[in-house]
């Protein structure tokens, strides 16, 4: 008794079809995946790595779906570029109101306005440049995160002349403030997200000045990073009358930790700032220590504001003096 077998078709023609449909299949993945994860974020929070990945990537998702669109069409797989065309339309809805026009901010009828720069030193022994990009951008009240006591020195390297009102939190901290106005320290809370508490007194009344640096996420685990935002939300949530909360908060626009904030305070940048305005890291640091320089890819540094305040100018430096994160401002002038 003999057996036959057929020999499968092997033909370039048929090898060409298979790896087109393979990777048709494959080309799926990242459209469900962002379906799925884009929603999810409302449901589980940061809770889920996948979740709190998109949230770091969502706008560079472009990359990756521009291209699958590209193939698609060519292909004339009319589901697959339907499935791209809404993954691109998601992230485009996103990031738009980033490119609108700024609405036109009426001048405050006295004149007075603050401005107010968030910076994160990376604790850099080298001052030098760090000095002069303080001295060109001239803000009113300085916020610094990871401030090394040899940095923060109590002259801050000549910087005296335009700060006579400092406050230092070094030790767990690594923070400091230097304003124009007069100026103190209420609190500093480390379970709050390392919240450096200051009232200052402006030429128009009290207002409170957080300068915050929680401890990043892939540091601790997801439940304690969760914890002190949530710590430092419901803070925010109890206080009353003009507040700017500013700094490092190691965590994206797109993350559950942003809009914990963002449900009591308004982002500066997104009402007066224009673009995506990444952060970090800021060359010649590369991308996670990874070697990679690939320049800023996300921007988790933020200014925050109570409804008291009314944003006038925001903008990101391209300046760094050296840090591995670019300056943020944003210039306000107050509510009648």
């Amino acid at each position: 008794m003999s057996t036959n077998f057929t020999k499968p078709n092997l033909s370039p023609k048929v090898l060409f079809s298979a790896t087109r449909n393979l990777l048709e299949g494959l080309f799926w993945i990242p459209s469900i995946g962002l379906w799925l994860l884009y929603p999810a974020r409302w449901l589980t929070g940061d809770s889920l790595l996948p979740v709190r990945m998109t949230a770091y990537i969502l706008a560079w998702l472009l990359l990756l779906f521009l291209p699958l669109l590209f193939f698609a069409w060519m292909t004339r797989r009319k589901w697959l570029a339907l499935a791209v065309a809404s993954s691109i339309l998601i992230i485009v809805f996103t990031y738009v109101p980033l490119y609108l026009p700024n609405r036109p901010t009426p001048s405050p009828e006295d004149g007075f306005s603050v401005k107010v720069m968030s910076y994160n030193l990376h604790g850099i022994p080298e001052v030098g440049e760090i000095v002069e990009v303080i001295r060109r951008e001239n803000p009113d009240v300085l916020l610094i995160q990871e401030c090394s006591p040899a940095l923060c020195s109590p002259l801050f390297h000549g910087l005296d002349d335009l700060y006579p009102y400092k406050d230092m939190v070094i030790k767990d901290f690594g923070q400091a403030a230097f304003s124009r106005y007069p100026m103190k320290r209420t609190s500093a809370e480390v379970d709050q997200g390392r919240t450096q508490k200051l009232i200052i007194k402006a030429p128009q009344g009290l207002a409170a000045v957080w300068n915050i640096h929680p401890i990043p996420p892939f540091l601790i685990p997801p439940e304690q990073y969760d914890a002190q935002i949530s710590a430092l939300a419901a803070d925010i949530a109890r206080e009353k009358g003009p507040l700017i909360v500013a700094g490092d908060l190691n965590a994206t626009d797109q993350s559950e930790a942003y809009r914990k904030i963002n449900r009591y305070l308004t982002d500066a940048y997104w009402e007066a700032g224009w673009g995506v305005g990444f952060s970090y890291p800021a060359p010649p640091y590369t991308f996670m220590d990874s070697g990679f320089q690939v320049g800023p890819v996300w921007r988790i540094d933020h200014i925050f504001h109570s409804e008291e305040f009314i944003p006038t100018n925001a903008y990101i430096l391209k300046d760094s003096g050296g840090s591995d994160h670019f300056p943020i401002v944003a210039e306000f002038s107050l509510r009648k």
